[in-house]
């Protein structure tokens, strides 16, 4: 559908609510055009290409609320949905907490924030296929090792339209690219306790824009480099030493943060941030920020997912606790005003600082560079970190050999008070992102 009729569609669904009996009532309408390529051994292994539609009303009568979604948007459809969120809503409970955004609130930045890219929407179904084909045989051709696990090419065309009882009624068009590839290498070393097991990584690149996708060199590069230098891997001693963090470590500690500052877990208690807004809870060094005017970013958006304007929130400012990210109803429950972070965040960055990633790792005479964490030990709710690892030993100054198997433990709170280096290398490959950073000392448990 047009962008119009997608208006047309969701104003007319909330005035039916009004008519029907509700006292507020709040039409999210997405519609997305989907594409996928993975290809393996130069053959296609699946292709789709999808177009979905949802709606998703939200209404109230005497502050009880009620939501339903569905992905028929017909109107008879609709016009049930509705009736049933109605007869749902009388079965709530009165929340004293809930009310529609102050109107002073709702809006869009005026201003282009480049969310759509034509390039991405007119490039052809063969081109794309290439892409994936020629990220494979890159990959390949850079070592005899390498065994490819899949390669691919996607986009998505994302259209996001809200409406309310308050006047409020807008939308906006996105755009995503995105390449990847996963590969194997038979790890058969003569040291180490891996022989006959294999090593995978892999590496990706995604942007607004399709020209800000890394080319597809860099990318094969960089998953096959990920993959061979795990080869030979060994269990570390059991010590405590200095940690780098690389960038997509890095940005897995900050989704952590990201949590912990949200406004549901902060009125919840079930994060260890809570009462914590003015406090010095990191190094000076760490400076936060939530933002989403970055023109072209993969967070960024016009207003949040009820209409509110959004805006650049910094949440921690050299190494002080200044904000939660809130939508309305969070922070009326924690006496505070809404952030513009419905629908949760946007581009959350720790701002970089001015060491270079060699540097960085030149600082250490035994250590850890950490290139890969998994697990479900980071508690955002205790401050607890205790995750598995996988990286490269650091041997005075250099990267030595690859270490694995093993255990990386701490505190959030130790963790942040305890960051000594920021590098200067900061990518947007998600809306969550870090780059290199220097924790002073952590326990590694391996033998």
């Amino acid at each position: 559908m047009t962008m119009d009729r997608i208006k047309k569609l969701a104003e007319t669904s909330v005035t039916t609510a009004l008519s029907k009996g509700a006292e507020t009532a709040e039409v999210a309408v997405r519609e997305s055009t989907d594409f996928e390529v993975t290809v393996r051994k130069g053959r296609i292994e699946t292709l789709t290409e999808a177009v979905s539609s949802r709606i998703a009303i939200t209404l109230s009568l005497d502050r009880k609320r009620a939501s339903v979604t569905s992905s028929d948007l017909s109107a008879n459809s609709i016009n049930g949905l509705i009736t049933e969120a109605v007869e749902l809503a009388g079965f709530m409970d009165r929340d004293g907490y809930f009310a529609m955004p102050e109107n002073g609130e709702l809006g869009r930045v005026k201003t282009d924030l480049e969310l759509f890219d034509p390039e991405a929407v007119e490039l052809p179904t063969d081109r794309k296929i290439q892409l994936a084909m020629d990220l494979e045989r890159a990959a390949c051709g850079m070592d005899k090792r390498i065994i490819p696990n899949g390669a691919s090419f996607s986009d998505s065309v994302v259209t996001n339209v809200f409406a309310n009882n308050l006047g409020f009624c807008d939308g906006y068009r996105k755009t995503y690219s995105s390449i990847d590839i996963s590969c194997a290498a038979e790890d058969r070393p003569e040291r180490g306790d891996n022989s006959g097991k294999k090593q995978s990584s892999y590496w990706f690149s995604t942007a607004v824009r399709f020209n800000d996708l890394e080319p597809v060199e860099e990318v094969a590069r960089r998953a096959v480099d990920r993959t061979i230098r795990k080869l030979g891997a060994v269990k570390p001693r059991t010590c405590k030493v200095p940690v780098v963090f690389d960038p997509l470590t890095a940005g897995m500690l900050l989704s952590y943060i990201a949590s912990a500052v949200n406004g549901e877990n902060i009125y919840k208690k079930s994060s260890f941030l809570v009462d914590m807004t003015g406090t010095q809870i990191a190094t000076p060094a760490v400076t936060i920020i939530d933002d989403s005017l970055l023109p072209g970013k993969l967070g960024t958006r016009p207003f949040d997912s009820e209409g509110v304007r959004t805006r650049t929130n910094v949440v921690i400012d050299r190494g002080v606790l200044k904000s939660y990210l809130m939508d309305s109803y969070q922070a009326r429950k924690l006496g505070a005003r809404t952030t513009g972070n419905a629908g949760g965040v946007s581009n959350f960055y720790l701002v970089p600082g001015t060491a270079g990633p060699g540097e960085i790792i030149s600082s250490i005479n035994e250590g850890l560079y950490l290139t890969s964490i998994s697990g479900p030990g980071a508690n955002w709710t205790t401050g607890d970190f205790s995750q598995g690892g996988q990286g490269i030993w650091i041997e005075g100054g250099k990267l030595s050999y690859p270490v694995s198997e093993f255990t990386i433990t701490g505190t959030f709170q130790q963790m942040f008070g305890d960051i000594e280096m920021i590098g200067n290398n900061l990518t947007w490959r998600t809306s969550i992102t870090a780059p290199t950073l220097k924790i002073a000392r952590m326990t590694i448990s391996g033998t």
